[in-house]
């Protein structure tokens, strides 16, 4: 979450690229969480709301957000060792570089898919006057997982196995289906908090 990192995308080369920062949208999307968790541990302390509790719910985030920054950097790795395999022309090297570069992206978006359940969360139990950093939150989590799922279907054309790329495709539609009803929820339910009374 840093400049370098910005810097390192906007340059003409390959890496970081879509992937990487559809992982960079997640976790700016989880440290937005974390602070209107932060926020509201301080505000409600740890025994005013014992249905919600925010150190857990912070703990969460904490895990959330290391993964999608491991993600980050897996996702320059997988495309890498694809440039590599295309260079090699191994099929062996190049099947497994292509399930990697299909599997990392399916990962964020499932990283991205557990930061909405937080998001969620917090959403129940928060101020109305954080529900608006919470939507920011879930539109950065809903780039990511969209953003995640467009590179890792550009990779299934180059399988030349159509069971690997049957497989891969049926787990991406199915993880794609469920984070949209996720999302399409929780945005519904902080939209409402938003217009209530």
């Amino acid at each position: 979450m840093d400049s370098a990192f910005l810097h390192a995308l906007a340059q003409a080369r390959p890496d970081p690229g879509g992937g990487a920062a559809a992982a960079h949208s997640a976790a700016l999307g989880v440290a937005l969480l974390s602070k209107v968790v932060q926020l509201e541990q301080r505000r409600q302390g740890p025994e005013n709301n014992p249905a919600l509790r925010w150190s857990d719910l912070l703990a969460r985030a904490q895990l959330v957000s290391a993964a999608l920054l491991r993600l980050q950097e897996e996702d320059v790795l997988a495309y890498f060792k694809l440039t590599r395999a295309r260079a090699s022309r191994d099929p062996g090297e190049m099947a497994a570089a292509l399930e990697e570069a299909v599997a990392c992206p399916l990962r964020i978006m499932q990283q991205a898919q557990e930061g909405l359940a937080l998001v969620a969360q917090a959403g129940a139990g928060c101020a109305l006057h954080l529900v608006a950093d919470l939507l920011v939150a879930c539109e950065l989590l809903g780039a990511a997982w969209r953003g995640a799922h467009h590179i890792a279907r550009a990779n299934l054309p180059l399988m030349d196995q159509d069971s690997r790329r049957a497989v891969w495709d049926e787990a991406l539609s199915h993880t794609l289906e469920a984070i949209e009803a996720q999302w399409q929820l929780v945005r519904g339910e902080l939209l409402g908090r938003m217009t209530c009374p």
